[in-house]
């Protein structure tokens, strides 16, 4: 028989929107669910509300505090009295899928205590706001899952009562969930994930999270001490203590402090903050790497100086830098424009000579390898970009394993030209070339032979008119090197002319049609949950140079992505990364060339929304899209007719 579940709901003047929450609840497949539910002595009619629910829903039990003492104290004393074997919680303005607790309890076994999911953010009328959270980067475990956002909430999770009660909240303090939730996931046997379901947190401005700075939030310094000795028993107790400050205290510091308004007021918070936070010595959080990782330019170098003032505990010297800089940031607009300038990588080194690609061949064969990469270079016509793709590939600093160069039958002076790389390149690096006799006149056939000839790990299809940074196998293969399970990992992509001139300087506007913000920051998703929030709707991937796409036989794949002469590497990228996760860098290190003879520049319109319309019906055939995901569709429908004026 299946376990029962208790699910504590504290509630606080929240008449308007405690029924949807409520109902979200009584409405589960999963049946064996009692909801208690706990009034902090509301000003309006919220008690009233609960309690002529309480008539209508068999399972719903009322209570209410005999005075106001907390959203901690309402939890915990749904601990006490709930009869369940697991225990659930549930904010009273939010909301689950109907399948939330089948989800989460489908994960539950003797070796798993506590099982989460995602959190979709969403404003108070349910649309969606900003990225799906994903609560463990990386692989699933105690400690990457201590390491994501909201990793602190109880809402996400279904958790073994004996744990709750065991580590209460924090009563009388906010951020209380840092002194229990933390402990719980150290504490317990282990931890699962299920991505089949939601959490819907619905972001109000009168909220806790998100009212007016105040003092009250430096309750943060009382719940991290809490947890601290609670989990000093555990064997990477220093470790996780590392990870709670940089989570819990490191960002506050940058996400927060530094970005509140009025001198006076910020110089007022950050001297309390800087009193209460000196002995966990911020400037040496070892997790500040990954941080800085995610920043580039001046943003890093900005970074960086607040990071380092911390060292003298000063809250006038580090409110003069905010101050200072923001005065640059909004004076002289042309300062802005020729720091950008002076900041632009160099994205074209025209000068290239075969001694220069030898000398970059040689140093290519010392570096040291952590995953085997196959690098193919599909080529056709494209003689006068081959030095200068190659100088992009060899001066990596990522090793390449091999390099297979394929013509296509090309009609310039490229077959000579590849040639004479092979000869003089073969002596340092693995390659070699491949002709066909007869063009193809497919970019997925040379790419499904590609993969037939690779024998690495990864394989990058890296096509010979773009050209890349040199640290894009670098930043790109990270993520892999702690997850294997990640089958395609990419970087944003630049848009440039034939000349090497950068006419887009990122695709992420024209990927990010529903305004969702999910491609501000690095991620490692599931690649099923992309698809189902993002892909499903459009190709996010610009360019299959900025991409690694894990080895493996994908001939049925090719097969149906062959069809199309414009969405193919949509259908091909959807169908892959769902086998696994997927891997996002937020920089350009990739730089897509567009001239007259792409193939994406010829393509009439009508056929590519033809095209459109028929992978959104394969698509159908594996997955059943919900009426969200037809609404999206059809208003995309919609748009595309208005703009390309098609039927």
């Amino acid at each position: 028989m299946s376990h029962k579940i208790s699910v504590i709901i504290p509630c606080h003047n929240v008449s308007e929107y405690i029924e949807r929450s409520i109902k979200s609840v009584a409405n589960q497949t999963y049946k064996n669910i009692e909801i208690i539910a706990i009034d902090d002595c509301s000003t309006d009619n919220t008690y009233e509300v609960l309690k002529e629910f309480e008539t209508k829903i068999p399972n719903l039990i009322v209570y209410k505090n005999k005075e106001n003492k907390g959203q901690a104290y309402s939890r915990n004393f749904g601990i006490k009295v709930c009869t369940g074997d697991y225990i659930g919680f549930i904010d009273s303005d939010d909301y689950i899928d109907e399948n939330y607790y089948e989800a989460l309890y489908s994960k539950i076994n003797e070796n798993v205590d506590v099982v989460f999911t995602n959190i979709q953010l969403v404003d108070e009328l349910g649309n969606k706001v900003g990225k799906l959270q994903t609560c463990s980067e990386g692989n699933i475990s105690k400690e990457n899952a201590i390491n994501a956002g909201l990793a602190a909430s109880p809402c996400n999770k279904l958790i073994k009562k004996e744990l709750l009660e065991k580590y209460l909240f924090l009563e009388g303090k906010i951020n209380e969930d840092v002194a229990s939730i933390i402990p719980i996931i150290a504490h317990c046997k282990n931890i699962d994930y299920t991505m089949k379901t939601k959490y819907y947190y619905v972001q109000r401005s009168t909220s806790t999270q998100n009212s007016k700075f105040s003092e009250k939030r430096f309750d943060m310094f009382d719940a991290i001490e809490t947890c601290f000795e609670r989990i000093k028993d555990v064997k990477d107790y220093e470790k996780l203590k590392e990870i709670v400050i940089y989570q819990q205290l490191v960002l506050l510091y940058m996400y927060v402090l530094i970005e509140l308004t009025g001198f006076f007021i910020r110089k007022k918070y950050l001297k309390i903050f800087l009193k209460k936070s000196k002995k966990y010595k911020l400037y040496k959080n070892k997790y500040l790497k990954v941080f800085f990782f995610n920043e580039r330019g001046l943003s890093k170098l900005y970074y960086k100086v607040l990071v380092n003032l911390l060292r003298f505990n000063s809250s006038f010297i580090i409110t003069f830098n905010i101050s200072f800089k923001r005065a640059i940031k909004n004076f002289k607009p042309n300062v802005k424009k020729v720091l950008k300038k002076i900041l632009r990588p160099k994205v074209i080194n025209k000068n290239i000579s075969m001694r220069t690609l030898v000398k970059l061949a040689k140093k290519q064969s010392k570096l040291k390898q952590d995953v085997k990469v196959s690098v193919v270079i599909p080529n056709y016509n494209y003689e006068k970009f081959l030095f200068q793709r190659l100088y992009s590939i060899l001066i990596q600093t990522e090793k390449i394993y091999e390099l297979i160069i394929l013509d296509d039958c090309s009609k310039d002076n490229s077959r000579k030209v590849i040639d004479d790389l092979v000869k003089k390149l073969k002596p340092y690096i693995e390659i070699k070339a491949v002709y066909n006799e007869e063009n193809s006149g497919s970019a997925f056939k040379q790419w499904h032979k590609g993969f037939g000839l690779a024998s690495g790990d990864y394989v990058w299809i890296a096509e010979a008119d773009d050209y890349c940074e040199k640290t894009l196998l670098e930043r790109i293969l990270t993520p892999i090197k702690s997850n294997k399970n990640i089958y395609i990992s990419f970087a944003d992509t630049a848009f440039m002319d034939v000349n090497g001139n950068i006419i887009m300087k990122t695709i992420k506007p024209e990927i990010d049609i529903m305004k969702t913000g999910h491609w501000n920051e690095d991620f490692v998703i599931n690649g099923e949950e992309e698809f189902e929030n993002f892909d499903f709707l459009n190709c996010t991937i610009a360019n299959v140079s900025s991409s690694v796409i894990k080895n493996q036989n994908y001939d049925d794949i090719f097969e149906i992505a062959g069809k199309f002469r414009q969405c193919g590497d949509w259908f091909f990228y959807v169908s892959v990364m769902r086998k696994g996760d997927i891997s996002f860098v937020n920089e350009p290190l990739n730089y897509y060339r567009v001239h007259g003879n792409n193939v994406t520049s010829v393509t009439k319109k009508q056929r590519f929304f033809d095209e459109i319309v028929e992978v959104h019906n394969d698509f159908r055939k594996e997955t059943e899209f919900n009426d969200w995901h037809e609404k999206q569709i059809l208003d995309r429908y919609e748009f595309l007719r208005k703009v390309w004026n098609v039927k």
